[in-house]
């Protein structure tokens, strides 16, 4: 099985761990439990209960993840939601080189799945207009590099991961 790289900064990875889905209690407003179960009726990864319960005008993110997630259901159904993905780099230094630019000391460890999207993490940005988000989000789920005229960083390669995905070690 193929292994990747996963930066665990929220440090809640083991050794042996094997990632798993969760479901939100939703009890007490059973219309947007209904709509959740609809979606997502095997639950969610902690990418994605993050940002499901996030404010979409919060900073960091969530309007970014709203307008993939739309764009991914419309045109690429076939690719992995990114809320029920677990995130990695196909190799050692790419995940050092993330660690690195989120200025954080979390812990890289290697992990195994079977499948895999690699898509190009820089494309995932809203500071434009509508119709250029739309645009990158497409390419983002086409696995392309992106427009290069527009002032986009360095791609980096992050790898969607569907599940089962297990922790195996701690690499540094």
């Amino acid at each position: 099985m193929p292994v990747y790289y996963t930066v665990d900064r929220a440090g809640q990875i083991s050794a042996d761990m094997n990632y798993q889905l969760d479901q939100f209690d939703l009890s007490d407003v059973p219309d947007l439990a209904q709509h959740f179960s609809s979606h997502y009726p095997m639950g969610v990864s902690r990418h994605g209960a993050q940002y499901l319960n996030s404010k979409v005008t919060a900073p960091g993110g969530p309007a970014v993840e709203l307008v993939w997630e739309s764009i991914r259901r419309a045109h690429f159904p076939h690719r992995p939601s990114r809320f029920t993905s677990v995130f990695a780099w196909q190799t050692l230094d790419e995940a050092k080189a993330f660690q690195a630019l989120a200025q954080t000391p979390a812990k890289i460890w290697a992990v195994e799945a079977e499948r895999g999207f690699v898509a190009n993490m820089s494309l995932l940005n809203v500071s434009t207009s509508l119709l250029r988000a739309m645009q990158i989000a497409e390419l983002y789920w086409e696995g392309h590099v992106g427009p290069t005229d527009i002032g986009l960083q360095t791609p980096r390669w992050e790898v969607l991961l569907s599940l089962p995905v297990k922790a195996l070690h701690s690499v540094d």
